[in-house]
């Protein structure tokens, strides 16, 4: 499992765990709201809220291990601590088996600036590069302080699901995958005891990273206001 926060790199992580050809295809298929296409691909229908029905669940799961499972046998699932909790809640049998044998949780240094980009990507609902016709949204000093608390929120979240299950999880940084991802997703290969082999790597295109000039502006006024707010 891909246990991870919004804003963590984690569609670009998934990639580069996809395209080892060892590691299955680690996206997002709990989180129901968006896996409309999985759905009719796999032949299911969704109820009126998107979702899948209690009773389906676990073959959905099946399936869905069949599609997307590598050749060496390693399936993989990204998960976020909203999409844990709602499976938790909603179809509480069905956790025991998305049970992990290892967990890679990845996370970001930086703080403020995930907490800047969770903020544009929730009042922009755009959340990958490439998007035509993105609307601009204007700093905000609260909204991004209760973005950040909500990632701390979220961080804390996980690290009590890793000390109720008892998973000590592969820890990764965000900053340390962009700075050398063949040493960050071999290192992970390592500890999960899989050899690497270039020859079952999978050519899956990368998404561009979302970055521009108005992130050290932003940065400067709120690590500004945050000051004004604490004194």
């Amino acid at each position: 499992m891909l246990a991870t926060i919004p804003r963590s790199g984690s569609t670009f992580c998934a990639i580069k765990l996809w395209q080892t050809g060892l590691l299955g295809a680690p996206m997002e298929y709990l989180n129901f709201r968006i896996m409309g296409d999985m759905f009719r691909r796999l032949g299911y229908a969704v109820n009126e809220e998107g979702r899948l029905s209690a009773d389906v669940v676990a073959r959905y799961w099946r399936d869905v291990q069949r599609l997307r499972t590598s050749s060496n046998g390693v399936f993989g699932f990204k998960m976020f601590t909203t999409n844990y909790v709602e499976i938790a809640n909603r179809y509480p049998n069905f956790l025991q088996q998305v049970t992990p044998n290892y967990v890679i949780y990845l996370v970001r240094k930086d703080l403020i600036g995930q907490a800047m980009s969770y903020s544009r990507a929730q009042r922009s609902r755009v959340w990958f590069s490439g998007i035509e016709n993105t609307p601009d949204v204007n700093y905000d000093y609260q909204h991004i302080k209760s973005c950040l608390q909500a990632i701390e929120r979220q961080r804390k979240c996980w690290e009590s699901v890793f000390a109720l299950t008892k998973i000590s999880p592969i820890r990764v940084f965000y900053e340390d995958l962009i700075a050398s991802s063949q040493l960050t997703i071999g290192s992970i290969l390592q500890e999960m005891g899989i050899r690497e082999d270039k020859s079952c790597e999978i050519n899956v295109p990368m998404i561009k990273r979302q970055t521009d000039g108005i992130c050290k502006e932003w940065r400067e006024r709120f690590l500004e206001d945050d000051a004004r707010a604490v004194a």
